[in-house]
C-alpha cells in the first residue's frame, strides 16, 4: 500500500532490497474507472503500476471536458513502503473524489488523464 509523504517512516523494510531499475524505470498508470455521483461530485480510482520501493512518485490526476479546458486537478506525491519480499515493484492504488463545477450539465461529456513521475529517478 501506498503511504503518504506526512505517513512515510524512513525506516522502511526496503532498505535491503535495492530496486531492479531495468524492471521498474518506467511507471505505468493503469485506465481510470469514473464513477459518477448525482450531487456532482466524481470518484476517480487510480491505480500506478511498476513502481519502485522507497523512491518518492508523484502522482496528478486531471479532469477536462471535451473542448480540453481543464476542469479539476489533484497531485500527490507518496513512497511504496515493501511489506513482502515477493515481488520487485509495487502497485499505488488509490480514490480521490472530485467535486464537480455546477455549470457542468452532463458528466459523462468529461474525460480523465493520469500521469506518474519518479522524483528522482534510478541513479
Amino acid at each position: 500500500m501506498s503511504r503518504d509523504e506526512k505517513d512515510y517512516k524512513p525506516n522502511c523494510s526496503n532498505n535491503n532490497n535495492q530496486c531492479d531499475c531495468d524492471l521498474c524505470h518506467t511507471v505505468n498508470v493503469d485506465p481510470i474507472d469514473m464513477e459518477k455521483h448525482g450531487a456532482k461530485l466524481l470518484t476517480v480510482r487510480i491505480q500506478v503500476n511498476n513502481v519502485c520501493f522507497g523512491k518518492q512518485v508523484c502522482v496528478a490526476c486531471i479532469i477536462y471536458n471535451n473542448c480540453h479546458k481543464i476542469l479539476a486537478f489533484r497531485g500527490f506525491c507518496t513512497t511504496l513502503c515493501k511489506d513482502d519480499g515477493c515481488n520487485a515493484c509495487g502497485t499505488i492504488r488509490r480514490k480521490l473524489v472530485f467535486v464537480l463545477p455546477a455549470d457542468i450539465e452532463d458528466p459523462e461529456e468529461l474525460d480523465v488523464r493520469s500521469a506518474a513521475n519518479y522524483i528522482y529517478p534510478c541513479d
